[in-house]
């Protein structure tokens, strides 16, 4: 800035006359503009670039980590190494031989259980048999107990039983019944279990099934039982269809009216239902079991999903196996099956709702 003042006959005069031009700032300026700007352009440019090139070499890996993440524990199914990156090859190869591994071993399992329940079925059914035919017998006609001779090659003593036999009362007789009974269900409720386990489901061809055809077959097959105890058991049944295996979706309707049953004190009521819902524009056909019973607390069923699990203090006869098998079969066809409250809270109400 210059500055240049004088005297006047007005007063002082004061001229003075400034540059804004700075060299110095036109230089940061210029840095600025022509070098940084410039620079700060090309690393975000190297940046998008480096972050796609890497995204886009990772890609076949991290889609490989989630078909392994996606996939359901029954799949055991190779994992295709022809679309997997080089260098992870001999990792799928591993792991599609663990995977024929674990299938090999879970398959042995399978058809041990499905052989042993299957051979076991005909012993006990005979075994049944005869015990009821004990079991009417003693009711029928003698008060005194009944002798069942087991040792067929020595004579009978002179009081018409022949040693080692063996005296059963009409009590003794009745608990034989029941543990007959019960194991023929067991061995029947295992060989349900492992078919409905087996991966060759998922290659056998759905069928339509009509439920409301269904549930009016499950009341004649168990209508019997619930007289004979004094259940009212009745229907509430709409038209509805569902793609699946008919001989499977009767098994889990079959343990879920024959829990309902067993579970239900005299005078009480279980309800079959099925239809179809209809909830933000799509249509789920569902299946129902109702009861009166004494219900499941909320604390238990998440557990009494559990193969063999039972709520401690239940009554009645039962192997924990009714409601695996009903989850496991719902499972196969992508259903879900759900555990609530029956009316008023009392009982229990088995849903299961079927994909749209």
């Amino acid at each position: 800035m210059a500055v240049q003042r004088g005297r006047t006959g007005a007063g002082e005069l004061v001229v003075a006359l400034a540059d804004g031009s700075d060299p110095r700032q036109q230089w940061a300026q210029q840095l600025l503009l022509r070098v940084l700007l410039p620079n700060l352009v090309l690393v975000g440019a190297a940046g998008l670039a480096i972050h796609w090139a890497v995204r886009r070499a990772f890609k076949p890996l991290v889609d490989l980590a989630d078909a392994v993440e996606r996939r359901s524990p029954r799949d055991l199914s190779p994992i295709d190494e022809a679309a997997s990156p080089a260098e992870v090859r001999p990792l799928v190869h591993s792991l599609n031989r663990l995977f024929a591994l674990v299938n090999a071993q879970a398959e042995g399992q399978r058809r041990f259980v499905a052989d042993a329940a299957h051979q076991l079925r005909t012993p006990l059914a005979g075994l049944q048999a005869q015990v009821e035919a004990w079991a009417m017998m003693a009711r029928a006609s003698v008060p005194a107990p009944l002798p069942l001779n087991f040792d067929k090659k020595h004579p009978p003593a002179q009081d018409g039983q022949a040693p080692g036999a063996i005296v059963l009362g009409v009590e003794q007789i009745e608990k034989l019944r029941h543990a007959t009974r019960r194991t023929s269900q067991l061995a029947h409720q295992l060989l349900a279990l492992s078919r409905a386990d087996a991966r060759s489901l998922d290659a056998q061809p759905s069928q339509r099934v009509d439920l409301k055809d269904l549930c009016e077959a499950l009341l004649e097959s168990f209508l019997d039982a619930a007289t004979g105890k004094g259940l009212d058991l009745g229907l509430d049944v709409q038209s509805a269809h569902v793609a699946g295996h008919d001989w499977l979706l009767r098994e889990l309707l079959s343990n879920l009216v024959d829990n309902a049953i067993k579970y239900t004190p005299a005078g009480g009521v279980v309800t079959i239902r099925c239809g179809v819902r209809h909830a933000m524009g799509l249509h789920r056909v569902f299946l129902q079991v109702e009861d009166d019973g004494p219900g499941v607390p909320e604390a238990e069923r998440g557990r009494v999903m559990q193969r063999f699990y039972r709520v401690p203090g239940s009554v009645g006869e039962g192997t924990g196996l009714g409601l695996a098998i009903a989850d496991e079969i719902a499972r196969v066809h992508h259903a879900t099956l759900t555990l609530g409250a029956g009316a008023q809270g009392r009982g229990l109400v088995v849903t299961v709702v079927f994909p749209p």
